[in-house]
Formats: C-alpha cells, structure tokens, sequence
C-alpha cells in the first residue's frame, strides 16, 4: 500500500503547502525504496513537535521534518546552494528550528541531505547573526528577516548548504539506490543505548590498498585496508574530530590515517566486504588501486579497549576512487629506484656480477 500524505491548509497556501506535501510523498517512496518502514507523524506532532514522519529499519526508529528545497532568487529557481532556517513562524513561537525531531532532511535535486538536528541549532548559533535583522529575504544571508509588513511574526535565515555537508553527523540518502543505503541504515539511532553510530568521509590519497584482496600478513583470516594519506587541513580536522591517530612517517604519505575492516569479527561471522566504487559510484571491486591514487573514504569509529590499552579506530565501508594511479606490478629497476650519490657504483658494467666463496 502507498503510504501518502494529504493537503491540509489555507487556500493562500495551497500552492506551497501542496508541493511540500509532494516532496515529503516523493521521500517517503525512496525511504521505502530503501527497506525502510514509514509511519506519518499524527496532526498534534506535526504541527507542535514539528515532525513529519517516523522511519524504522531492523528496530531502530528516528523521527525526520522534510524540507522542500527553496528559491534563492527573484527568479523564483529552487537553489540547493542555501537552506532557510526559522527561527521563529508567523505566530511568533518557535519555528521549526527548535522542534523535537532527529533529523531535518532537506531536498535536493538529486538527493535528500540528512542533518542531525542538534547540530543544525548548534551551527545557527554559531554563524547567524540574530541582531541583524535585514529588509529584504534576498539579504537574509546569516541574518535575520521577518513578514512583519504582513502583520507576520515569522523570522528566518538563510545559510549554505555547504555548511550542512560538512557537520560530523551529516549523510545523504540518493533518490536512486547506491552505495549509501547500508549506511543510511547505519545511521539510525540505536534505541538500546540512544547513540548514533558516526560515519565520515575523509578525502586524501591512497596507499598501500588491500581490498580486492585483504592482507593476512598480521590475521590469518585478513584485514582490508587503506592508508589515507597527504591529507590536507580539513581532512585533518575530520579524522581528529573522530578521535583517529593522525601519522606521519616522513615518507610520501605525508600525515595519514590508516582504516581497515577485519574480515571475520570477533563473534565469529563474517564481514560485508568494503565497496570500491569509481567517480561514477560505478563498481570496480576488482580493480588494483596503486599508491597515490585519489579516494573518498567512508567509516565509522568504535572504541576498543585490549590489555589495560583503549583508543579509537575506524572501521572501512566503502572507498571512491576519484582519479585511479593503476597498480603495477611489473615495476623494473629503473621505474623503481632513485640514483643515489656517492653511493657504490660498479668498476665496469658489462661484467656480470660473480659470487664467489671466500
């Protein structure tokens, strides 16, 4: 059975009201597409608690308010680059903002944004200025602007998507079906111990790649591997954030992290082989990754204890191959090494080396 909204609303806005009932209908069908289960929100919830609907995957719900993607300019074009943030609605209470949700999941041509809605009330804090209030929607930009010649006491901000992308908590869920629905499933709350599983992408450059084939030099079952290496600032920031231990051996890996996934875990059964996907999320599962090749690396973080030693890793899940260095193999001596001065340097070379006991 579809499960589908209905329009309720005054007649002045049926043409808004409508087609933000259409995009919640839309993401409720690729939600579903997803494996999710939906529940609607009752009428108490969605206008008080400002929750539009209810997604359950293998027991563990979370609550989401859908936006609409907006217009950013007097074309009237809906604009992916900003989102609007209320502060306040026309009645003057709390707006949206400030309501009870999980996640406030805004549209976008191709995809939906999930942000942690904590974190979206801690960022406004940060980055608008609430005492500013300007004359127009279009100087909205992290300031503030109401309908007060309406007779409204709505107030509003605008900030760029761009700020969304980057908070710890957020993912995005495709209209299509990829890679990302194991980890949309991921993050669901889990209702055991109200803790979201944290996910990141960490941009950088591969080395020493073990996925098409794990490495058993340290496991007999094997480990899939990846140093994310020569990552800049922002990375940097991302992988500390998570509590990861930045390296750096002098070498040409610059500062890196190293993420792995064991094989086997330690109940026994085994892992989901981490995806490798290239820039078109197209799979090359069986493709070699040589050193230097530039990847996005999805993971998540755990934290271990072992002998009186704790600390956190990263668990692999998925790796984009944005620009691919293939892995050769057939590497002779001069593709290999560097000439090293003042180092041994044969007397004649035309003369085959001899071994000879003493």
């Amino acid at each position: 059975m579809t499960i589908v909204k209905e329009f309720k609303g005054r007649k002045d806005h049926a043409d808004y009201i409508k087609r933000g009932i259409k995009v919640e209908n839309d993401f409720i069908q690729t939600a579903k597409s997803h494996g999710y289960t939906v529940e609607i929100a009752d009428e108490n919830e969605n206008i008080n608690k400002h929750i539009d609907l209810y997604l359950t995957y293998k027991g563990l719900t979370v609550s989401v308010d859908v936006k609409a993607r907006r217009t950013g300019n007097k074309q009237r074009v809906l604009d992916d680059a900003w989102i609007v943030v209320e502060f306040l609605n026309t009645m003057g209470n709390k707006g949206w903002l400030y309501g009870d949700c999980d996640y406030f999941v805004f549209e976008r041509e191709h995809d939906y944004v999930w942000c942690d809605a904590k974190e979206l009330v801690e960022l406004t804090d940060k980055v608008v200025d609430k005492n500013t209030r300007v004359e127009s929607y279009g100087d909205s930009a992290y300031k503030t602007w109401g309908r007060k010649y309406q007779g409204k006491q709505d107030l509003i901000s605008r900030i760029e998507m761009s700020l969304i992308l980057d908070l710890n908590k957020t993912f995005i869920m495709k209209k299509t079906l990829d890679i990302n629905v194991e980890v949309c499933h991921n993050l669901l709350i889990n209702n055991n111990n109200e803790r979201k599983i944290h996910m990141s992408v960490i941009k950088g450059n591969a080395y020493w790649a073990s996925i098409v084939s794990p490495n058993t030099t340290f496991n007999s079952d094997g480990v899939w591997s990846v140093d994310v290496a020569n990552l800049d600032e922002k990375n940097i920031k991302i992988a500390t954030d998570d509590g990861l231990d930045i390296k750096n051996k002098s070498d040409d890996r610059g500062s890196f992290v190293t993420i792995k996934r064991n094989v086997r875990r330690k109940d026994g059964n085994m892992n989901k082989k981490p995806e490798v996907v290239d820039a078109m999320k197209r799979d090359i599962a069986s493709t070699l990754i040589g050193n230097g090749s530039e990847v996005n690396v999805l993971y998540s973080t755990y934290e271990w204890e072992f002998k009186g030693r704790s600390g956190v890793s990263a668990d692999l899940h998925a790796m984009q191959v944005t620009n691919l260095i293939p892995y050769n193999i057939n590497v002779d001596a001069d593709e290999a090494f560097e000439v090293v001065p003042d180092g041994f340097v044969t007397t004649d070379s035309d003369e085959e080396l001899s071994f000879a006991s003493s």
